[in-house]
């Protein structure tokens, strides 16, 4: 079961935790995007130096939230989300993801959000440890 985090405001931006030091696979949080533009994901494992996971973004158009850890079907409408790496401005696509194997990796990720109506990030694959990331959408206003 997932949280859902509903921000219907007029505010130009607001934080919160996609998922907390999530140590097994699947999803933690819902997010209602559809007043903001972009969100800038911070990525951050353990900090051990052991982490084994794969993170990948995702996004719906759907009135309803869509259970993204469920397949993809005609009543549950859903697709994973090109991300930027804002270090060097690089694109990670949907099949590329962030993938970290017996390390740690700390990231910040851009992505347009513009029309989306819900994202998340889901933990695809995990052996060792755990990861957090936290989301800031905002409108540029």
């Amino acid at each position: 079961m997932s949280l859902l985090f509903n921000f219907k405001t007029m505010r130009n931006s607001v934080e919160y935790t996609v998922l907390d030091a999530k140590w097994a696979t699947g999803v933690w949080a819902n997010i209602l995007a559809e007043d903001f533009w972009n969100v800038v994901f911070s990525f951050a494992t353990d900090g051990w130096a052991d982490a084994a996971l794969t993170v990948k973004f995702q996004w719906s158009i759907q009135e309803t939230a869509p259970d993204f850890s469920a397949a993809q079907s005609v009543t549950n409408q859903w697709d994973y989300i090109e991300v930027i790496d804002l270090e060097d401005g690089s694109a990670i696509d949907w099949d590329t993801w962030i993938a970290v194997a017996t390390a740690d990796d700390y990231r910040l990720l851009e992505a347009n959000i513009n029309a989306l109506k819900w994202v998340n990030a889901r933990v695809t694959a995990r052996t060792a440890w755990e990861v957090t990331v936290k989301a800031k959408l905002f409108n540029n206003q």
